[in-house]
């Protein structure tokens, strides 16, 4: 393709984005009592998607390893007036989706509604209470807590879970992300009602609260809802910032034994905290060499070439603080030192160069693919939600594919030499020994 060519198809995809995200105005507010609100107005469909984000994930549990999960677990189970079935019950009954989870930076609660005046009532009544006057009931707490005790045994016997959680817990060390948001077996068993009691009145609060809305009502509805929601929150306070992680100073290699046909593999390191300033370049970057399916480098050259493993991909977790930067894959046992030859080999070629026409290829189709990212209230509420829980830029959306449209070459290897080290990475192999 000549250059000619490729600008024109530059321009049209920068023409579709910008008028893509045109019309997506995103407003943020704080409620009385704190909480921040970000709303988008989408009156495409008589729907609302409405989300209550607390920084409440189990990087602030402290020892008590499985606490936030279970905690979100609970959350929707009791109030002071209903029980789980009653719940359960005004939900279905008007057709509106409740859910609650968490993971390592924040805990979630949802709920999706039609906007037909009597079904939201109901919906907002319902929900309210649900995150106000959350009740965990000792039966419902025993309940949950077996079902997670025979899902962490079951993980145990799992390779990928174990290759997992060692990775973490070799990169983050005694740092609150190193282990598992859902806990550990010693743990989970030491936690009581009264844990889970304290870490919600601690947490979910409103100066630690953030509501997310996008739907079929207007910016006066909105308000009124983000108000509704919070105003029966204690105002409480919000956490302390989460330590920095230190990144390991030299490589570390660690093999475990597992009878099993494959080896489970992990080359990483930490990361970039969302919003860092060389995200962009990292992003892009990491799509070359591992994070584009079959276009990447590690799947030409390792699953294509050499036939050692079915996939493998790397990704940049960022998140509050600087999150891992992992490439991964599972290979037969007897072919695990090649792998891991081959890994290396590629990412130490990729720091030093790679091809224009890849880089091209590559930034064309994240620009070209960006629109269908935002085809849906549930993405767009995705996304603010993280703009405003990471304090990212009002502007993040349309900013972003300009930033890869603009990135080049030289903006990636220099982003990419500077933060990734391949003698200071973390190297997991996990199966049975040849």
């Amino acid at each position: 393709m000549n250059s000619k060519h490729t600008l024109m198809i530059v321009i049209f995809i920068s023409f579709f984005v910008s008028s893509a995200l045109a019309e997506l105005n995103i407003q943020t507010w704080q409620t009385q009592n704190g909480s921040k609100v970000m709303y988008v107005h989408a009156p495409e469909l008589a729907m609302v998607d409405i989300e209550l984000k607390f920084d409440a994930g189990s990087a602030r549990e402290s020892k008590q390893w499985g606490l936030a999960n279970l905690t979100s677990t609970l959350i929707g189970t009791a109030t002071q007036n209903l029980t789980e079935e009653q719940i359960s019950a005004q939900f279905n009954q008007i057709g509106a989706k409740f859910s609650a989870g968490s993971g390592k930076d924040s805990a979630v609660i949802s709920l999706r509604s039609l906007t037909r005046q009597a079904i939201l009532e109901q919906s907002l009544v319902t929900l309210t209470q649900v995150v106000s006057q959350a009740k965990f009931k000792q039966h419902i707490f025993e309940r949950e807590l077996a079902i997670l005790v025979l899902g962490l045994k079951q993980a145990k016997t799992q390779p990928k879970s174990l290759s997992t959680k060692a990775m973490w817990q070799g990169l983050y060390g005694e740092h609150p992300y190193a282990h598992s948001s859902l806990g550990e077996l010693e743990t989970v068993k030491k936690l009581t009602i009264n844990d889970l009691k304290k870490f919600y009145q601690t947490f979910y609060v409103a100066s630690n609260a953030q509501v997310s809305i996008v739907g079929n009502v207007d910016l006066a509805q909105a308000k009124k809802i983000a108000e509704r929601i919070t105003s029966t929150l204690p105002i409480g306070n919000k956490p302390g910032k989460i330590a920095t992680p230190a990144s390991l100073v030299q490589a570390k290699t660690q093999k475990i034994d597992f009878d099993s046909s494959q080896t489970h593999y992990s080359l990483s390191q930490i990361g970039v905290e969302r919003g860092h300033q060389d995200y962009v370049p990292l992003y892009v970057g990491n799509h070359i060499l591992g994070g584009s399916g079959f276009n990447s480098l590690l799947m030409e050259e390792v699953r294509s070439k050499r036939g050692l493993t079915y996939g493998v991909y790397s990704y940049f977790s960022a998140m509050k603080v600087a999150g891992p930067f992992i490439i991964s894959l599972s290979t037969k046992n007897s072919s695990a030192k090649e792998a891991d030859e081959v890994v290396k080999k590629i990412l130490a070629d990729f720091s030093n160069d790679f091809s224009d026409e890849k880089l091209q290829a590559i930034k064309d189709n994240l620009i070209g693919g960006f629109p269908l990212r935002m085809n849906s209230n549930s993405k767009i509420l995705g996304y603010i939600s993280l703009i405003g829980f990471y304090n990212l830029p009002l502007t993040y959306l349309t900013d972003f594919p300009k930033k890869i449209e603009q990135v080049t070459k030289k903006d990636i290897l220099k982003a990419w030499n500077k933060q990734i080290k391949p003698n200071k990475m973390l190297t997991i192999m996990l199966g049975k020994s040849t």
